[in-house]
């Protein structure tokens, strides 16, 4: 696992407190990088303190030669440890990792990209690592049955990952102002840019009307100077760019926000969308199998297709006219997400899974 992944620390810290003792390798090189180290220092050192051991593994950037010294440190910890099983917190790299090192039973935890968005190559290193993992866990269906296409025959189990529901709640009130909020990074896959062009295609705005980016990432930069480009000044000054936020500020902002925009091209189970539900805020987002799962459109949320700027600027212009459903679709996308989507709940079937095909 990548130690600066927030989910990815979450299901460590719930399987050990359910008294899994548990060896965490570090396999992105972020404990060897300083600036990294630094900025992290305080997570880190709390979940050192969890498990039995944080390990980092200095892994070089070409990839045959990555996945090969990668196997090869992971089949040293696990034969140091006695690990009775390896569990790799994404697909991908981690998985092919774990195949190649022969060294333990091993489970992965399929979230995304690492399945859906393969080239035929990566899909080659996926089949087969796949193929020898024990148990996949997929978050979300559509991941479900794209790891099954992808390796007929291995055992995939539906995990939803959830959030924290005692952290991500409805405001006691919300004030009704045509306040959008997007928590999605800036990355290729999530494009953020869509929604800028969707903004700039709004004939007139509110006074009130506010958008505010969340997260940070490789194309910040640029869909800023989009933003700069294409919004007229007015509306420019009421679109912010936070370029990233504590935990506590992501609270505030998803509870401040009547409207969720995410533009993303492909999703497992998006914890962003979920956190923004479980907050009572309406969903406007792209039309992907993983959104399908969680939203039906004009009943507790609205979609529109995958890039098309158009179609999502008349969804908020919809949604600020006023949705004469808005209020039973919040009322539903808070009992979904107490239904299937609460963290604790779900991960409570962890231990029990990973028991049954551990060594």
């Amino acid at each position: 696992m990548a130690v600066t992944s927030p989910w990815s620390r979450l299901v460590v810290e719930f399987l050990s407190d359910a008294g899994v003792p548990i060896h965490v390798m570090d396999v992105n090189n972020t404990l060897r990088e300083p600036a990294v180290r630094a900025s992290t220092a305080g997570t880190i050192r709390r979940l050192e303190e969890r498990v039995e051991g944080v390990h980092a593994a200095t892994l070089p950037r070409l990839l045959p030669v990555r996945l090969l010294v990668g196997a090869w440190a992971l089949r040293r910890l696990v034969r140091r440890t006695d690990a009775q099983l390896v569990l790799t917190l994404y697909g991908g790299m981690q998985a092919a990792v774990a195949w190649l090192s022969g060294a333990a039973p091993y489970a992965v935890y399929v979230v995304g990209s690492d399945v859906l968005l393969a080239n035929r190559s990566r899909d080659v290193l996926s089949r087969r690592s796949l193929r020898g993992a024990s148990l996949v866990l997929a978050n979300g269906g559509h991941l479900a049955e794209r790891t099954r296409r992808l390796a007929p025959g291995v055992r995939v189990d539906l995990l939803y990952f959830g959030i924290d529901r005692t952290r991500f709640f409805p405001p006691a009130r919300r004030q009704d102002a045509p306040t959008f909020v997007c928590s999605r990074a800036f990355a290729e896959v999530y494009d953020n840019a869509t929604i800028v062009r969707a903004v700039a295609g709004l004939p007139a705005v509110a006074d009130a009307f506010r958008l505010s980016f969340l997260s940070t990432g490789p194309q910040l930069a640029e869909t800023v100077r989009l933003a700069d480009a294409t919004l007229e000044a007015g509306v420019r000054s009421r679109v912010h760019f936070a370029g990233g936020v504590s935990d506590a500020a992501l609270v505030e902002a998803l509870q401040g926000a009547r409207f969720y925009l995410s533009a993303s091209l492909s999703d497992g189970a998006s914890v962003s969308l979920l956190e923004a539900m479980a907050c009572g805020v309406l969903p406007i987002v792209s039309d992907i199998p993983a959104n399908r799962e969680w939203i039906t459109h004009g009943e507790n949320g609205l979609l529109f297709p995958p890039g098309d700027h158009v179609t999502l600027t008349h969804h908020m212009q919809a949604a600020m006219a006023g949705l004469p459903w808005h209020g039973a679709a919040v009322e539903q996308n808070l009992r979904r997400v107490a239904e299937h989507g609460d963290i604790t709940a779900n991960l409570k079937r962890l231990p029990a899974l990973l028991q049954s095909v551990s060594r």
